[in-house]
């Protein structure tokens, strides 16, 4: 492993460092994601609410068409 360093030009602090780094970007990427799949999930029912008011709606203008 030294070596390895060595070859990159990095300390090993560098490295634990970027690691950190690394781990801090995967958990906040992780985050989002569920962020995103539950406003998905409020968006999909909204457009099922959306649907059920204008087939209401649609439906009260069809009975007030025919009186």
């Amino acid at each position: 492993m030294e070596e390895t360093i060595k070859w990159l030009g990095v300390t090993e602090e560098e490295i634990r460092r970027m690691d950190e780094e690394t781990e801090q970007m995967i958990i906040r990427i992780r985050e989002t994601n569920e962020k995103l799949l539950r406003e998905e999930g409020e968006i999909a029912q909204l457009q099922v609410e959306t649907r059920n008011l204008i087939a209401q709606m649609k439906e009260r203008q069809r009975d007030q068409a025919t009186v």
